[in-house]
């Protein structure tokens, strides 16, 4: 059992990962006082909690009444990132990040909660690693403690991307904003090629 809930443990971290949230976080919330970026930070965190819940709760359920398989989640997800991905890249220098909530409306909801951090990739896993046929309720309800303390720890990540934000500068940030933009459309194009490796059986 140690060895299945650290299993899950590193891939819960891996797909939600924490550390590589944060200069995205930055990316679209740097502008924000510290107050505000840690209300964003929470908002998000809640948010992510409930959608992966749920899906927890129901979402093999639902993808399967809908007759949606997991390769044709990704490739949607992968779209949606690469969206995001390049208005990060092609973004006008001289705009001010201020602009992003004008952009995303609601950037705690869009794009932190979903698809930063619960992303494509997270809700798979959350789906694959409580599949009904696999595994018990309670083994179901250890995975869903495990995902508790991941997200606790990326809300404490976000919470301190104002030291990294007073290291890194505005400059500093738009760079690390753009390069996190290129690493996160080559995850979507990934994403989106291991959708149709999955349907074409390459």
């Amino acid at each position: 059992m140690a060895d299945r809930l650290f299993h899950d443990l590193v891939k819960l971290f891996v797909v939600v990962n924490p550390i590589g949230v944060v200069p995205l976080f930055i990316a679209v919330a740097g502008h924000e006082s510290a107050a505000a970026r840690r209300r964003i930070a929470g908002q998000a965190i809640l948010i992510s909690t409930v959608i992966l819940f749920v899906f927890i709760g129901i979402g093999q359920i639902v993808l399967e009444a809908l007759g949606i398989n997991l390769a044709s989640f990704r490739i949607a997800g992968g779209l949606v990132l690469l969206i995001i991905a390049l208005r990060m890249v092609l973004q006008e220098a001289h705009h001010p990040r201020a602009d992003s909530s004008a952009i995303y409306g609601n950037i705690a909801v869009f794009p932190l909660a979903m698809p930063f951090i619960a992303g494509p990739a997270s809700i798979m896993a959350v789906v694959l690693l409580t599949d009904n046929n696999v595994y018990t309720i309670w083994q179901e309800v250890e995975t869903a403690a495990l995902l508790v303390v991941v997200l606790g720890f990326t809300y404490g990540c976000l919470v301190g991307a104002d030291f990294v934000q007073r290291l890194l500068g505005s400059t500093g940030a738009n760079v690390v904003s753009r390069i996190m933009g290129l690493i996160l459309a080559a995850l979507a194009v990934q994403s989106i090629l291991s959708g149709f490796h999955d349907i074409l059986h390459w």
